[in-house]
């Protein structure tokens, strides 16, 4: 979703939660010292052995190599990196030694985690990064601030089994974002429009939103037509999700076998219907819940304290941050002179 940051502070703007939420005692804390709690007691797994996957459009991997030998200084050792090239161009910087395939451009990076997650279920490393060829290409953009490096990754996923290649965005007027989604309202998100300027097309073919828009109507319909009942009902059990922005994460093995080789095949081939398709916005707001185990009930309930972002592209994010949370209403008054009058009105809300 590397478009949407210029709209992260008017969907933020419309995160609003009534206060019969707040847990018992009324005291809302802070998502930091919930996510601090869940870590004081968290095992502590010293690093393995590890894959990269790498999904290569058009970028330059020269970052991959220097990313490698942090990770082995840290304890994680690089058996083997595996680059799936969609784009009709060779890999330019690519580690020596490094495993090339070449696929359809199709599904983008999401099929191509699906598909290595279906193909290698039986053989996988203690470790996998999934990393998108654009991961270290952000320079001046927003991004850049969010960024977080392979050995950043690793280090978390010593406590978590799951670890995001990007922070979750600070930004807009109600506060801090944070990783943490109501399930509730992400399930309804959609994308049904999306800017041509941002497709990864190298050449001609037919425009993006021709094949862009999904048969399904949201994301909870989607995990619900692709996924086992199994797998989907234990997703849709839990109050509150995990999501990891950006396209480029790392997961341990255990975490990887809780879902099922034929669910990632599952995925894979409903990644495969076009290049550019919604799907993969669906996707990339599953991963981490699809690569993470619930949250016991008491702390998705202290997390749920916090308000919901309401409206697209952070469809469910619970803000981060206790304070005053500002929302403007503008009112405009017409007068028969021709003049028009703006009275803007600023309400404050504590949570």
């Amino acid at each position: 979703d590397d478009s949407t940051m210029s709209m992260c502070s008017k969907s933020m703007e419309s995160a609003i939660r009534p206060s019969s939420t707040l847990p018992r005692g009324g005291t809302c804390r802070p998502v930091a010292a919930i996510e601090a709690g869940m870590l004081a007691g968290a095992e502590i797994v010293p690093g393995s052995d590890a894959e990269i996957v790498a999904s290569h459009c058009t970028k330059d991997l020269s970052w991959l190599q220097p990313s490698i030998d942090s990770l082995e200084i840290l304890g994680t050792k690089v058996i083997d990196v595996h680059i799936y090239s969609k784009c009709g161009l060779a890999p330019i910087g690519a580690p020596a030694g490094a495993h090339l395939h070449t696929l359809p451009n199709l599904g983008r990076n999401d099929q191509v985690y699906a598909e290595y997650l279906a193909t290698r279920h039986h053989s996988l490393p203690g470790q996998v990064f999934f990393l998108k060829d654009s991961s270290f290409h952000y320079g001046g953009h927003d991004f850049k601030k969010y960024e977080r490096s392979a050995v950043q990754m690793a280090q978390e996923l010593r406590t978590r089994g799951f670890s995001c290649g990007r922070a979750p965005p600070h930004c807009g007027p109600a506060g801090n974002g944070s990783q943490w989604h109501e399930r509730a309202v992400l399930e309804a998100f959609v994308l049904r429009n999306y800017k041509e300027k941002h497709t990864q097309r190298l050449r001609g073919g037919a425009p993006v939103n021709a094949t862009f828009n999904s048969p399904t109507q949201s994301i909870g319909a989607w995990l619900a037509s692709v996924l086992s009942q199994p797998t989907y009902s234990e997703l849709r059990a839990r109050e509150v999700w995990p999501v990891c922005y950006g396209g480029s994460f790392a997961a341990r093995r255990e975490q990887i076998l809780r879902v099922s080789a034929a669910d990632w095949a599952a995925l894979a081939k409903s990644l495969s219907r076009a290049d550019n398709l919604e799907e993969g916005h669906y996707m990339e707001r599953s991963w981490a819940a699809l690569l993470s185990p619930p949250l016991p009930t008491n702390v998705a309930r202290q997390l749920l304290c916090h308000p919901a972002v309401k409206k697209a592209p952070y469809s469910g994010m619970l803000l981060a941050t206790v304070g005053h949370h500002t929302h403007k209403h503008t009112h405009k008054h017409t007068h028969t002179n021709t003049h028009t009058h703006t009275h803007t009105h600023t309400h404050t809300h504590t949570h």
